[in-house]
């Protein structure tokens, strides 16, 4: 698939014309996308490639369409896409986006779900290859602001609960909005006008002098209840930076394991839109109960061998643990390791394989290098990283992070001793359902960066 269009597919493109096909044409070839034309077109295409052909009339066929597209890109008149669109309409999160093009090839126009359904970002890829005017109506966009709904999409975070069509109104209007992010990238930061109507943090004790905020916008993993008469209208991002350490028995249901996550997350206040992924020891890669989960949740298992695991440092090791699978803890010390992207044995050998293909680019590595240091510069400081009393969240604690590391043992790599227990946050927790089968330890950790559930590509 053609990468520029990738992240908008699966993507339709209607011409009902000779001159709107093959217009459209290239375009759909170059993005991978389907373009629809009537039958009385088809002597204007010059492949096969890609197009399609609907006999009915289009408002009929394009209700049979809507559903199957992310984006679809019309060529015709703005008012007649308007007309032909607007029985379908239901809301931004769920409606594909739609770009209207004129057939002279000089306007490309963001009509509908701009930011949610990435209209707006398809326009400006639509009218850079027609050589045209983007026209983008938002009005956060033509502040150079970013849409409050879509901030974190990027990174991978998910759209916690709150007034989002207050919070954007305000940003809109240019409006004090108070920023408090705990954890994830803060890129997003620096590319914010001069005059940006953000503030950051909390104001120092007894400061009058900070604007008071009309609007408020969390950043962290944390689930926070939201007042629904407040005057101050909220909105909550979560980072997916929370791993979750699994140590199971044989035959452990899927439901014990999703009940026992729930329930720890509900304790202790965590949004379950923050987890980054399951983490466990390697003989428990195939337990059914826990691969079930992690598929239908669609979140990653990492696997770690119990020789790497006995290496961390945890604050309830287990002697009945170690005397049955070689280490003092699987739950917790799982947990830890996936929060700080300790590579498995697997992804060790991929490493391995990948570093020949990097080689190849050694004359881009410097300025690939400079880039990297610059992002991670910018990550929000782990002062976020507090040890959990009996399962209770302590805020007071003062983060551990830099506990010293003890010294190099037996034949592993030193990058593996003495991790310590300092991303620690929540203790294992020991759960059994009734009528459910096994018991699962949860523990949970979090990690300095947020995990984005893709691979980039330069």
């Amino acid at each position: 698939m053609n990468l520029i269009g990738q992240e908008f597919q699966p993507i339709a493109a209607i011409a009902t014309t000779p001159t709107a096909t093959k217009l459209l044409q290239p375009i759909c070839q170059t993005m991978g996308a389907t373009l629809w034309i009537p039958e009385s077109c088809q002597h204007t295409t010059n492949s096969a490639t890609n197009v399609e052909f609907y006999t009915d009339s289009l408002k009929n066929h394009l209700a049979n369409i809507w559903q199957n597209y992310s984006a679809i890109v019309f060529c015709l008149a703005s008012g007649a896409v308007v007309r032909l669109i607007s029985p379908l309409l239901k809301d931004k999160y769920h409606d594909p986006a739609v770009v209207v093009v004129d057939e002279a090839g000089k306007f490309v126009i963001s009509l509908c779900s701009g930011h949610q359904g990435g209209a707006d970002q398809l326009a400006n890829v639509l009218a850079r290859l027609l050589n045209a005017t983007p026209v983008i109506t938002g009005a956060s966009h033509n502040l150079g602001l970013p849409g409050i709904d879509i901030l974190g999409k990027p990174f991978g975070w998910q759209r916690g609960e709150g007034d989002w069509n207050r919070v954007s109104g305000i940003v809109a209007r240019g409006e004090t909005v108070q920023v408090i992010q705990e954890v994830g990238s803060t890129l997003w930061q620096e590319h914010l006008p001069q005059n940006h109507p953000f503030y950051f943090g909390f104001p120092e004790l007894g400061d009058r002098s900070s604007p008071t905020p009309k609007a408020r916008i969390w950043i962290s993993f944390t689930q926070r209840q939201f007042a629904p008469d407040s005057d101050l209208p909220k909105v909550q991002w979560h980072p997916r930076v929370l791993w979750i350490g699994v140590g199971c028995e044989r035959g452990t249901s899927k439901k014990l394991i999703a009940t026992a996550i729930q329930q720890v997350f509900q304790a202790n206040h965590l949004a379950e839109g923050a987890i980054a992924g399951i983490a466990t020891i390697d003989i428990k890669a195939d337990e059914i109960g826990l691969v079930e989960f992690c598929q239908e949740q669609n979140l990653p298992l990492r696997t770690f061998p119990a020789e790497l695991l006995s290496c961390v440092e945890v604050p309830t090791p287990s002697n009945i643990v170690a005397q049955e699978v070689g280490t003092p803890s699987v739950a917790e010390a799982a947990a830890i390791l996936g929060a700080r992207e300790v590579k498995s044995k697997k992804e060790e050998v991929r490493s391995k394989k990948e570093e020949g293909r990097r080689k190849k680019g050694e004359g881009r590595s410097k300025k690939e290098e400079g880039r990297s240091k610059k992002w991670m510069r910018n990550q929000t400081p782990t002062n976020y990283k507090h040890p959990v009393d009996d399962g209770i969240l302590n805020p007071k604690e003062k983060d551990n992070l830099n506990s010293e590391l003890k010294e190099n043992t037996d034949n592993l790599s030193s990058n593996f001793q003495g991790i310590n227990e300092g991303n620690l946050l929540v203790r294992k927790q020991i759960f059994r359902l009734e009528g459910e089968p096994g018991a699962a330890t949860i523990a949970v950790a979090v990690a300095q960066k947020e995990y984005t559930g893709r691979t980039g590509k330069l």
